[in-house]
């Protein structure tokens, strides 16, 4: 069945453009029956705006599987098998010529120009009064103003696409053609051809003055039901706030321009604070209260760090990738949206394209078979594949894990040699992420194994925002702003107002800084469990690292519910402990003392081997053997090495911002180092999180923009496949080349 329900046809004005900019014989063949306009007086309804806007969306889907395909066949993490056909296989390895069916500009065009159209004829000056049934009054409503602000968005979000899969002179057209008189005129002005740069500042002074106008469209329903039933209606708009961060953190790193950057993270806050307005729109206002980067986590279950044991299983509290679930992480959210509607749900998908729900169709998410096996045809298997890149990004990770000795809580991290052979090939050793979300089974008599890719093959529409990205685009934008403390928070505890009190407002040293900082407001960060937390001690005036455990059924009615804890926790464990991740001692300076380093669990068992002779993977609890003295002697050099440590970083937390900080960590050559170290977190982070949803090579782009060094993108893709490192080395050949681009 379609995803979007065709509403009817009344004639049509131009939706693509030819795919050379030397002739447009096609202009104005729409290629399909989407597509609602008739002429200028048209959109004077407002019936008119749920037409127009769902003919619009429906243009979108013929561009979502490719933009995932360029987003990440070019990048360094995923590997074409060699059952891939050859356009695929064009891509990864940057050979895209005209005939290539995933090079089709037009498309994009199609999208574009019915955006002109409505843009151009929609009256966003209609009026109409609008009863409000949970204040009981009568508002008055702009019918048009919600789908006009969603238009903007999706063209701007259209062209930032095209600049980065084309790169130079794309043509920038804003006005509806209507013929191919005026397609030929408009392609062929020189004047109109922009690069990326030239694409982020026309957007960015196109979509700023109609901030204050976003909101969710409302067509009639809760805003529970959408286009098909399953998906929001409001999941499909691309929220303002966010393609402004996107265009800002562009502009930024195209110029090299932190200010620019800084703009971006207050965008990309804006939406995460955001909360839709609650005076027409009833149910979609209670959709958002406020983003969060949730609880959700894979866990090793805390069992497996018990003295003396471990029992390889895992916890798996991940609800990030269940896309279906849009925007809520209750099981039955799909068929329960109204009931789950509340502030403690993480709200993890944000923006979605409706695809067909089925491969007949002419608009499947065909991603579901690239990334997995095709349900129509179990002989077929999956053609994309994680690369050994991708692999690596996991599995060098080490997972923290946490264990109670007594009253104390002690810290483990997972290593090989804890592992049976079967889970390391699993990849179950570092970050879990992967694991959860990468698996096989044997097909029927087949002799070979089918993979899944759960984030990819499981849902049928096609994510373009979720909450984790958004975290680390912030992330990205606060570290390049200069804040790498506000950026490393990001990662590892999780943001509330005492985190940014006790590790980013002391390092600010003038007032514009501290201003720039006091713009974000997180409130205090409750959790399911226990989490790493920075307190405010009443009585010293000095905040400390601490644990706290939080009983949600005891916490104040007023307390607010905001879940948010470091984005590497979400795979890798306790990341603000775990010294493997972003050692501690990277913050002393040069003449401190000596920072302790963790023993591992891994120290013990050979110990515990030696004394009983036993299987290496037979590890009974410590209390079994209390008689063994080179077990117990070993395990309690561990307890008392583990305790230094913590006694350490205690220490350091509670002193270091009124010692050492304030002096050292402002000088500029530390700030820069400290980028340095987070912009490379960011970059594993980045390909832990948001692997396979498209994102990947821009994510590179921008990173070797900012850096000014082409190498550094062709590196990281030469990672995957040596023989473009000649290649990608010349900041051109990063583009698809489109016949009758100028300079080309």
């Amino acid at each position: 069945m379609k995803v979007l329900y065709k509403i009817f046809a009344i004639g049509c004005v131009c939706c693509g453009v030819a795919t050379t900019f030397t002739a447009c014989d096609d202009m104005l063949d729409m290629g399909n029956d989407d597509v609602l306009y008739a002429d200028v007086n048209h959109l004077t309804q407002a019936q008119d705006t749920v037409n127009s806007f769902v003919g619009i969306l429906a243009q979108l889907q013929k561009i979502a599987v490719r933009t995932n395909l360029y987003g990440e066949l070019r990048g360094d993490l995923v590997s074409v098998s060699s059952a891939a056909d050859a356009d695929i296989k064009d891509i990864a390895n940057f050979n895209v010529g005209d005939d290539n069916v995933y090079n089709s500009p037009r498309d994009y065009y199609a999208i574009i120009n019915n955006c002109n159209y409505y843009l151009a004829n929609a009256n966003i000056t209609l009026t109409e009064g609008r009863y409000n049934s949970e204040r009981g009054d009568t508002v008055t409503f702009y019918p048009f103003r919600a789908e006009y602000v969603a238009v903007k968005s999706i063209r701007a979000w259209v062209y930032l696409q095209l600049a980065q899969i084309y790169g130079e002179n794309i043509p920038l057209i804003t006005e509806p053609l209507l013929s191919m008189e005026d397609a030929d005129k408009a392609f062929a002005e020189s004047s109109n051809k922009k690069n990326l740069a030239d694409i982020c500042r026309f957007f960015i002074t196109d979509l700023e003055p109609y901030v204050n106008w976003f909101d969710y469209p409302y067509h009639g329903n809760p805003g529970y039901k959408g286009y098909n039933g399953a998906m929001p209606s409001r999941m499909a708009v691309l929220p303002i706030q966010l393609v402004l961060g996107d265009l800002y953190l562009w502009l930024a790193s195209y110029n090299q321009d932190p200010s620019l950057a800084r703009i971006a993270a207050k965008y990309y806050y804006d939406y995460i604070d955001w909360v839709p307005n609650d005076g027409v729109n009833g149910s979609n206002a209670r959709y958002k209260t406020r983003n969060t980067t949730g609880t959700s986590s894979v866990e090793w279950a805390s069992s497996n760090f018990t003295s003396g044991n471990f029992s390889n299983t895992v916890s798996d509290y991940s609800s990030l990738f269940n896309t279906g679930r849009f925007g809520n992480s209750s099981e039955n959210a799909k068929d329960n949206y109204m009931n789950n509607f509340t502030a403690h749900y993480c709200n993890e998908v944000i923006s979605a394209l409706a695809m067909d729900t089925a491969s007949a169709e002419g608009h499947f998410n065909d991603l579901r078979y690239l990334y997995g096996y095709n349900h129509d045809n179990i002989d077929i298997n999956a053609v994309l594949m994680p690369s050994d890149v991708c692999y690596a990004y996991s599995d060098n990770q080490t997972y923290y894990g946490t264990y109670n000795s007594g009253d104390i809580q002690r810290f483990a991290a997972v290593s090989a040699g804890m592992l049976e052979s079967d889970d390391i090939s699993k990849h179950k050793l570092g970050d879990l992420r992967l694991w959860s979300t990468l698996s096989y089974s044997t097909l029927g008599d087949h002799d070979y194994q089918s993979q899944t890719i759960g984030k990819m093959c499981n849902y049928n529409d096609i994510v373009i925002y979720r909450t984790g990205q958004v975290y680390l685009r912030l992330a990205e934008a606060l570290n390049f702003a200069g804040f790498p403390k506000f950026a490393l928070d990001i990662l590892t505890t999780g943001l509330d107002n005492n985190v940014i009190a006790a590790t980013v407002l002391p390092y600010c040293d003038n007032a514009t800084d501290s201003a720039f900082v006091d713009y974000f407001n997180f409130p205090y960060n409750y959790y399911r469990t226990a989490v790493s937390r920075i307190n405010l001690d009443t009585k010293t005036g000095q905040y400390k690292f601490t644990y706290a455990y939080v009983d949600k059924g005891k916490k104040k009615d007023s307390d607010p519910d905001i879940y948010n804890i470091g984005l590497h926790s979400r795979g890798s464990g306790w990341t603000p402990e775990n010294e493997f991740y972003y050692p501690i001692e990277m913050d002393v300076p040069q003449d401190s003392t000596t920072f302790p380093t963790r023993p591992l669990w891994a120290s013990v068992w050979p110990a515990y081997v030696t004394a009983y002779s036993l299987p290496y993977s037979t590890r009974p609890v410590r209390e079994d053997f209390p008689n063994n003295k080179a077990f117990n002697d070993a395990v309690a050099q561990y307890e008392a090495d583990s305790l230094d440590c913590e006694t350490y970083i205690s220490n350091f937390y509670a002193l270091a911002q009124f010692s050492w900080s304030t002096n050292y960590m402002k000088q500029p050559s530390v700030v820069q180092r400290h980028q340095e170290i987070v912009d490379s977190l960011i970059d594993v982070e980045q390909a832990l999180e948001t692997c396979f949803e498209g994102h990947r090579f821009g994510d590179l782009m921008r990173a070797a923009y900012r850096k000014g060094d082409a190498s550094y993108l062709a590196n990281k893709v030469g990672a995957r496949n040596p023989a473009l490192i000649g290649t990608l080395s010349d900041r051109r050949n990063w583009f698809i080349s489109w016949k009758g681009m100028i300079g080309r």
